[in-house]
């Protein structure tokens, strides 16, 4: 299992790398790939978040996430940086383009992964803490 969830990692991150740094490749020198939104508002949704800040932040956030899942160590930080993206992603797909089972795979994916490094994240959610 410990094999599968560190392939399964290292793919999920390498996504994530590819179109952050081809997003912020894009952005900067004009080369890279963008992904396909064949929809008509899809692609109006896109064009608008590439036109402003957010095009730009999410590609930093993606490449930066995507590295942080590399390593075990790091893997909970990327999977949080990940998170507000990730759903995006689903409502994404869920809403405009028509392709829900992209969205929930990478949802599922990411939900996976919040499922094997749920420790690292009980200090924030558990209820069992004593006061400081």
């Amino acid at each position: 299992m410990a094999l599968f969830e560190r392939v399964f990692r290292w793919l999920y991150a390498a996504w994530f790398i590819f179109w952050g740094g081809s997003s912020l490749t894009m952005r900067l020198w004009g080369v890279g790939v963008a992904p396909p939104a064949s929809q008509g508002e899809a692609k109006a949704l896109m064009d608008t978040v590439n036109a402003s800040f957010m095009g730009p932040i999410a590609g930093v956030c993606f490449v930066i996430g995507g590295l942080m899942l590399l390593r075990a160590r790091t893997a909970p930080l990327g999977i949080a940086i990940l998170a507000p993206f990730v759903t995006y992603i689903l409502f994404f797909h869920l809403l405009l383009t028509g392709n829900a089972g992209w969205g929930i795979a990478w949802f599922a994916g990411w939900a996976a992964l919040a499922w094997w490094h749920r420790g690292a994240f009980r200090a924030l959610v558990g209820l069992d803490r004593q006061p400081a």
